[in-house]
């Protein structure tokens, strides 16, 4: 079975938090701040992936990104990818892909988490 390229993006995206929360163990924070510079650079990569991924989900279900819908999953994905699901989907399969977005979401944070804490345990 291969994986198609959407499925690779995501796939990168889970694993970009896992990296970052790794490598947050050995970076120290921003003066006053509660995250690493590294942090603010994933940020970005995150926007990255997230315009890719609409992009590619589009032309592999052979369905374009009406308007700017994937540009706006890039600039603030917590609410352009919803927006990208309800404009490439029926309402329902919209709804259950949002959730599934965040389920996502939350299993790539607790992937960060556990590599903060797996480094910080080796640590000590």
């Amino acid at each position: 079975m291969t994986m198609n390229r959407p499925r690779w993006i995501l796939l990168a995206l889970a694993l970009s938090f896992l990296v970052v929360g790794v490598a947050d163990a050995f970076l120290p924070p921003v003066r006053g701040k509660d995250y690493t510079a590294l942090d603010v650079a994933h940020v970005f990569l995150i926007s990255a992936l997230c315009y890719t991924w609409c992009r590619a989900d589009g032309l592999a279900r052979g369905v374009p990104a009406p308007g700017r819908s994937a540009l706006l999953a890039g600039i603030f994905p917590l609410l352009g990818v919803p927006v990208y699901f309800f404009r490439t989907r029926p309402w329902r399969r919209a709804l259950l892909a949002t959730l599934g977005a965040v389920a996502f979401l939350v299993s790539s944070l607790v992937l960060a988490a556990v590599g903060t804490l797996s480094v910080e345990w080796m640590r000590n």
